[in-house]
């Protein structure tokens, strides 16, 4: 598999309108997928609910990757090799397992997954 997974942060820069997450999203729309941790923080924040709505219809259109025993056995090993937090151990393994581009702004994890594609959206 090929491809981006976009991690919360990511989603919610392209929701706010940064540019460089906006026209990757645009560029790559048939090959977006997020965790689906992702799709649980997203669909969990306090807003306004015609944002809801636009969150909640964006997931429809990609790809949700959902956990297997593959994505636990390496989110296993980035909790006890990195100590990363589980929700970001999953999203990792994710992406290392399906063989994607993690898209975050997150430093600490770009810092510490080397092994990985990586790019940042803003």
């Amino acid at each position: 598999m090929s491809g981006y997974l976009l991690d919360t942060n990511s989603v919610i820069y392209f929701f706010n309108g940064e540019e460089p997450i906006s026209k990757l999203i645009k560029e790559a729309e048939n090959s977006i997928s997020i965790s689906f941790i992702t799709k649980i923080e997203l669909l969990c924040f306090e807003t306004e609910n015609d944002i809801t709505k636009k969150i909640a219809e964006f997931i429809s259109e990609i790809e949700v990757v959902y956990i297997s025993d593959e994505i636990i056995e390496k989110t296993i090993d980035y909790r006890k090799t990195l100590k990363l937090k589980i929700p970001d151990a999953i999203i990792a393994a994710t992406a290392k397992v399906k063989e994607l581009t993690l898209v975050t702004a997150d430093k600490s994890l770009t810092q510490k997954l080397k092994e990985l594609k990586i790019a940042n959206p803003i």
